[in-house]
């Protein structure tokens, strides 16, 4: 899972933005995967085919720097990933636009939702989950012409568990998670199909991306457990102040 894909390093330390990569960094990551004869895939292709040894790709958001490095590169490679947009954000100030995410379709990549406003879902009353969940099918259906089937997470939060019947009410049938895990064998349930995903963030060193592509287990157990003291922490403030005092412990906003 990727956010950004930026021109180069933008934060000191000598690294991308929060939840970014270099332009460079990337490139090295696709070439890391071709070189391995992996490739990279769209989600829809891997649940589909299941290309021994293949690696699904997929962004969150919709930010520019994935149509103008991310998707070019893929492009140049004969390669496809799954792009989870926002799409009130779509046609607003680095992001894409509709013309964009039309352009990528017919090269081959996925579009597909991240709802419209990206809210924490766990907060939302029940017409609100609907809204954000039908709205966001919606305009992509329209825009892109299809039929939109699967939807990623924001912040990884899913709705309160007596609203998740709505997921697949509103015509999904498969969910990208923010947590860490390998799909082995893929989780199914209420109709939906469950995936995993690693996020791939920063500056990755060639062997700790292999580590990942790999499903390297002792890699996997200690992101679990990192991922499992902060779901507690998350649900003891709740998703917006977690977030709120993630930003500022790494010096994204002021307190």
């Amino acid at each position: 899972m990727y956010h950004d894909v930026t021109p180069g390093l933008s934060v000191p330390g000598g690294a991308p933005g929060r939840f970014a990569v270099t332009h460079e960094e990337f490139r090295r990551h696709l070439d890391q995967l071709r070189s391995e004869a992996r490739g990279a895939h769209s989600l829809r292709h891997m649940l589909g085919e299941h290309p021994a040894g293949g690696v699904a790709v997929t962004f969150d958001d919709g930010n520019a720097g994935q149509y103008e490095r991310g998707f070019r590169e893929l492009a140049d490679r004969d390669m496809s990933a799954t792009f989870f947009v926002t799409t009130r954000w779509v046609g607003t100030p680095g992001y894409v636009s509709w013309g964009q995410l039309r352009e990528m379709r017919a090269a081959g990549m996925d579009i597909q939702s991240h709802t419209q406003s990206h809210p924490f879902m766990s907060e939302l009353p029940a017409q609100e989950v609907r809204r954000e969940l039908r709205e966001s099918k919606a305009e992509l259906d329209q825009h892109l012409v299809q039929d939109t089937d699967m939807l990623a997470l924001p912040g990884g939060d899913w709705p309160r568990s007596s609203y998740r019947g709505l997921i697949a009410e509103a015509g999904y049938r498969v969910i990208a998670t923010s947590q860490w895990g390998v799909n082995r064998g893929l989780q199914a349930g209420n109709d939906l199909t469950i995936v995993h995903r690693c996020t791939v963030s920063g500056v990755t060193s060639r062997s700790s991306f292999q580590k990942i592509v790999d499903g390297d287990p002792w890699l996997a157990r200690r992101r679990r457990i990192r991922e499992g003291g902060l779901r507690t922490l998350r649900s003891a403030l709740g998703p917006s102040r977690y977030a709120h005092l993630r930003k500022v412990f790494l010096g994204l906003v002021r307190p």
